[in-house]
């Protein structure tokens, strides 16, 4: 996902994601990126951009975020209501520890 600047700010990449047909193949994908050593962070049944949705949050090797994500269905919000941030992934600082969330889609 690219977020646009305002006029004067630059463009900038957010996070990528890959969309799948099922939470089983997103639970598929949590166990291999587990089994290679990668940190990951599950969200079941969260609503994100109208959508529920389950995913798995993963940094890639340029730390840049990456979600395998499945739509269950539609959602009335844009965002979860409940303090977490919705499209983005928690971030990590350069020890590998997560950091606050830091924005919505």
């Amino acid at each position: 996902m690219l977020i646009e600047g305002t006029p004067g700010e630059d463009t900038w990449l957010d996070h990528l994601g890959v969309e799948v047909d099922s939470t089983a193949t997103v639970h598929a994908a949590t166990a291999r990126l587990s089994e290679a050593g990668l940190a990951t962070t599950e969200e079941n049944d969260t609503a994100c951009c109208y959508a529920l949705q389950d995913k798995v949050w993963v940094h890639g090797p340029g730390r840049e975020p990456w979600e395998v994500y499945t739509v269950k269905a539609d959602a009335d919000t844009l965002a979860k209501q409940t303090g977490s941030a919705c499209c983005a992934p928690p971030a990590q600082s350069a020890d590998g520890q997560p950091e606050t969330a830091r924005s919505c889609c």
